[in-house]
């Protein structure tokens, strides 16, 4: 496996970490792979590592080469800082797919909470200005070929705006990334004590279209974070612009679970439940979309 981190650009602290399959040998030589494009989440705040490295093994024993997206996070570097850094990273893997022994057409970007919602981002701005002229790249260049989410941040409508008292034990315990601080609205517009107005601009549901890629979409009930709403809606939001989408709604599971096993759980947090099904589900989900193209 080629396991290093790559610095994407001088002007920021973003990296890209890839785990890209070693080339095989006699009649498994030169296959080229399809490819998947993590991005953590950590209400961009912080990142998560159990959203990164373990999603990526996961996905490349199923044979796909994977890349983990180290974003720049915390309220100096607002939107749209991290959704550029990933244009670049989806730019650069096409770039070296060659080398890789990539499928510059079978690209998916996979994004976990706030890692979700940068994904989505990428898949609503990948041919607009905002990323066209401030890269001089291309939609072609960047636009991914499918989207995986999962609890995404969606309208970034709190389901709380106190932190419960358990997550706080939590964290002040070490046992979770402190998150108290600017919240996930004000981080991406640089700046505290938002305006109405400036909340309602960064829900992504008013900003879907038709030319977005095929979404597989995926969360829980119990979800003390993000609104089962903003899933059931942005399936909507696609169903009426004729994008293919898929959407599994678990009913037990807090958020934050990433694979939703023992690689990134205790056994006693995740022993009755089934959420983790969404990843065999994803993989079956990826491969029929290659079928049916």
């Amino acid at each position: 496996m080629i396991h290093q981190t790559i610095r994407l650009l001088e002007n920021s602290a973003a990296t890209l970490t890839t785990y890209i399959q070693d080339d095989g040998e006699f009649d498994r030589k030169n296959i080229v792979r399809p490819a998947v494009l993590i991005c953590p989440g950590g209400g961009y705040t912080v990142i998560s590592q159990n959203e990164g490295e373990p999603v990526a093994l996961a996905y490349a024993r199923m044979g796909y080469h994977a890349f983990v997206l180290t974003y720049s996070v915390k309220i100096d570097n607002p939107f749209p800082a991290a959704l550029l850094e990933l244009a670049y990273a989806m730019a650069f893997i096409r770039e070296r797919a060659e080398e890789w022994l990539v499928d510059k057409d079978n690209i998916s970007v996979i994004g976990f909470s706030a890692g979700g919602n940068l994904a989505l981002s990428l898949g609503i701005y990948y041919n607009h200005p905002l990323l066209i002229g401030n890269t001089g790249l291309s939609a072609a260049q960047i636009k991914p070929n499918q989207l995986l989410l999962g609890y995404p941040a969606v309208t970034l409508e709190p389901r709380s705006e106190k932190t419960p008292d358990f997550v706080i034990e939590l964290m002040e315990k070490g046992l979770m990334p402190d998150m108290r601080g600017p919240n996930i609205r004000e981080i991406l517009m640089g700046k505290e004590n938002l305006t109405d107005e400036e909340k309602a601009s960064l829900n992504l549901l008013h900003k879907i279209h038709s030319e977005l890629p095929r979404t597989f979409i995926w969360g829980t009930y119990e979800d003390s974070v993000i609104l089962p709403t903003d899933l059931f809606g942005l399936a909507e939001a696609l169903f009426r612009h004729n994008v293919p989408c898929e959407l599994h709604m678990f009913e037990k599971g807090p958020h934050g679970m990433s694979l939703g096993d023992e690689t990134v759980k205790s056994a006693e947090q995740v022993q009755h439940l089934h959420l983790s099904e969404w990843f065999n589900l994803s993989v079956k989900w990826l491969r029929q979309g290659v079928v049916s193209s």
